[in-house]
């Protein structure tokens, strides 16, 4: 059965058994739209870059910008999620107003 990127790329890192897959794996990350399972992916990037002895590596690095983009689509998610929740609380003050 397939499923949603953000559901199985934290299963694919955890497969992961070398930098080079690694690697591959930050390439789709950093080119994908990933609107949910930020926390679970992130979490996931980062244990798999220390077992790789990644976790040295600058957040400039491939695996460094794979997990700053994960983030940042993260609070680009809340922040749309926090506007829509506004913009629905101000609709029904005016609904209730009339």
């Amino acid at each position: 059965m397939t499923k949603p990127f953000h559901e199985m790329i934290v299963g694919a890192i955890e497969r992961v058994k070398s930098i080079s897959q690694l690697a591959f794996l930050a390439s789709l990350v950093t080119e994908t739209n990933i609107p949910k399972n930020h926390d679970n992916i992130a979490a996931a990037w980062t244990r798999k870059r220390k077992e790789l002895g990644l976790g040295f590596m600058p957040d400039s690095s491939v695996f460094g910008r794979a997990l700053t983009t994960v983030l940042q689509q993260k609070e680009e998610a809340e922040r749309k999620a926090t506007k829509k929740t506004r913009g629905a609380e101000a609709d029904r003050a005016m609904s209730s107003q009339s």
